[in-house]
């Protein structure tokens, strides 16, 4: 039997807890905080969404999971490296495609205050109505850092949905709000709506002391993401998929791969997962579709049809993928791209 993944039984979690390492599947129990009581779970911000927890427990009031409480978690298992700038003759996803993996846990909390938390196996969860979205924002590119900002040593077993670097320098930059201020090619000052594509990487902004951004949803190294920064719109393909059922370590397991996604500009980008189930409602917001987890993933660079550097040859990951009829791009040698001059 494989041990990568531990048994399915309830273990005794206290309130004080730390929240288990995402690599660290082997290692029982499975953990989570209380957020009244620590700061692990990011509140929610922009004006998109409503004001709450993502990632704590949730109690369902109908759909499947109806009477329980329930908390999901997602795990960047596949990065994007790199894609080539999105044309309508020319489109290419970015590659490798990115891959995420849901668990979902069942958990109760006893009269005396300690948590007991199940993950669910894929035969207690129905997959029908659960859905996984994407969402696009830049981040600084620093020299040849691929997109990791300077200074920054990722630590080992690296996997960019858990990655917060540092940097030596204490400046936190941001791009500024949408919509802001840009010039037009006479130099006149022009408002971009949020729903546009900016032509250019917008500017970084140093982030005053006393006046910090308000929809701060992120951090990437020394940078601040914002909820306003987001640049969807700039997203061509498949944003909103279904899970795939496939063995992984030796298990069944639940994954999103988005695998026909493409970028109508140039830059350096981190995408953001959110997972929903349509079909579920929980208390305290019982109208609409709860989000119930999200994760950031790891930086990737897309190119213009010039620079573009070529393509690696497939991952293991995605060959494994494809004999369950995922739908990747598949190559066995490494293909480079002809430069133009």
């Amino acid at each position: 039997m494989n041990d990568d993944i531990p048994r399915h039984s309830f273990h005794r979690v206290p309130l004080t807890s730390i929240v288990s390492n995402d690599d660290d599947r082997n290692k029982a129990p499975r953990m989570y905080k209380d957020p009244q009581i620590l700061n692990d779970f990011r509140q929610t911000s922009g004006t998109d969404f409503q004001n709450g927890v993502i990632g704590a427990p949730q109690s369902v009031i109908s759909g499947q999971f109806e009477g329980k409480t329930i908390r999901a978690e997602l795990q960047e298992l596949q990065k994007a490296e790199l894609g080539r700038k999105y044309a309508r003759v020319d489109r290419r996803p970015l590659d490798p495609p990115p891959v995420v993996l849901l668990r979902i846990s069942q958990t109760k909390t006893t009269s005396a205050g300690l948590h007991f938390e199940k993950e669910l196996t894929c035969d207690e969860i129905r997959n029908l109505g659960i859905m996984c979205t994407v969402d696009l924002f830049p981040v600084p590119e620093q020299p040849g850092t691929s997109g990791i900002p300077a200074g920054v040593v990722p630590p080992n077993g690296y996997r960019s949905g858990n990655y917060h670097g540092y940097t030596e320098s204490s400046t936190l930059t941001y791009y500024p709000l949408h919509p802001f201020k840009t010039s037009d090619i006479n130099g006149r000052e022009i408002s971009v709506s949020p729903f546009q594509i900016p032509r250019r990487q917008p500017v970084l902004s140093p982030v005053a002391h006393n006046d910090p951004p308000k929809d701060v949803v992120h951090r990437f190294g020394n940078h601040l993401i914002t909820e306003s920064s987001k640049m969807t719109p700039a997203l061509v393909g498949e944003k909103f998929i279904e899970p795939t059922q496939v063995d992984y370590k030796g298990q069944k397991a639940l994954v999103f791969v988005f695998g026909d996604l493409a970028v109508q500009r140039e830059g350096t980008f981190i995408l953001r997962y959110r997972v929903f189930d349509i079909f579920s409602r929980m208390t305290g917001d019982p109208e609409d579709p709860p989000l119930m987890a999200e994760v950031f993933g790891g930086p990737f660079r897309v190119y213009s049809t010039r620079e573009f550097p070529g393509l690696e040859p497939s991952t293991d990951l995605t060959r494994s993928l494809s004999k369950y009829g995922v739908r990747v791009t598949l190559r066995d040698a490494e293909r480079k791209s002809k430069k133009r001059t």
